[in-house]
């Protein structure tokens, strides 16, 4: 007997729920920790203005000009790219699918990604040596795409040089765990 796995919704549920301290210092800490609802949300053409009404009355977040994000108590909105935003929030995919289903593709990204914050005053060093970007320009609220170790993340301003997300596919953790620590125990 044959088992049909057609049209049978798989989730990808994330193997790490928790937050951990990979590195604590007198003046930097890096903590890993994982998400549990992760999406991006591409609009359809035309449909700019209703998306944008629906996301801030179900988010209570307006959705982020270029280079920015948003955030609340509940969710995150980070601009990606045109017409297209990466939301980690604690709403629930069907709810997601209801409000937006009409005026976006809505891709669940939930296990996918793994969040690293860098803080405190080793931060720019670790950074300057991590990133091809100006830090001078990336300013509180901004984000950034950008390789890191030749893995394409996520990079948000939460304190100009003190306090940095960064969203890494999850299958590159342990390499970006690695050149993180050793370039913390190098600048250190």
């Amino acid at each position: 007997m044959e088992i049909s796995y057609v049209l049978k919704i798989q989730t990808i549920s994330p193997s790490k729920l928790t937050s951990e301290i990979l590195i604590e210092k007198e003046n930097f800490i890096l903590k890993s920790y994982q998400t549990s609802n992760i999406f991006s949300i591409t609009e359809y053409k035309n449909e700019r203005e209703q998306l944008s009404q629906k996301f801030k009355n179900f988010f209570l977040l307006d959705l982020p000009d270029i280079g920015k994000f948003t955030m609340n108590k509940n969710s995150i909105a980070i601009w990606l790219r045109a017409n297209s935003y990466f939301v980690v929030t604690k709403k629930k995919y069907d709810d997601v699918m209801n409000t937006c289903h009409n005026l976006a593709s809505i891709t669940d990204q939930t296990g996918g990604w793994i969040t690293l914050n860098l803080e405190g005053k080793l931060t720019k060093s670790l950074l300057e040596k991590l990133l091809t970007l100006d830090l001078e320009l990336l300013k509180n609220e901004n984000a950034v795409r950008v390789s890191i170790n030749k893995i394409n993340c996520l990079v948000l301003c939460n304190k100009q040089f003190e306090n940095y997300t960064i969203f890494c596919p999850v299958s590159f953790f342990e390499t970006m765990k690695k050149r993180l620590v050793n370039l913390t125990n190098l600048i250190a």
